[in-house]
């Protein structure tokens, strides 16, 4: 019987930019941010989630080997993820730095 090789973690730094992207519902592009190659992806994206949660969002917590994780507010739903291509959606409204 052959082993299973690990699942790779995709919160790794690599040399290529990667994109913070809060979607909708309908997995419409709401906002983003380009994460420049070397980044920190976990500490970007543990730092969206505080966000949202100091802003009253309830968030799940982000699982582990996954880019991902929801928040929900009254009816509004969102999914944060790192993603390697850039949305492009034009009514997308980026994230201030």
């Amino acid at each position: 019987m052959s082993t299973r090789p690990g699942r790779p973690d995709p919160l790794e730094k690599t040399g290529e930019p990667r994109w913070l992207v809060v979607r909708d519902r309908v997995s419409r592009a709401l906002e983003y941010r380009m994460l420049a190659g070397g980044s920190d992806l976990r500490a970007a994206i543990t730092a969206k989630h505080a966000e949202l949660a100091r802003a009253g969002w309830r968030v799940e917590s982000i699982p582990k080997k996954c880019a991902f994780f929801f928040a929900d507010r009254d009816n509004d739903r969102v999914c944060v993820s790192v993603e390697c291509f850039e949305p492009t959606e034009a009514d997308v409204r980026r994230f201030r730095r």
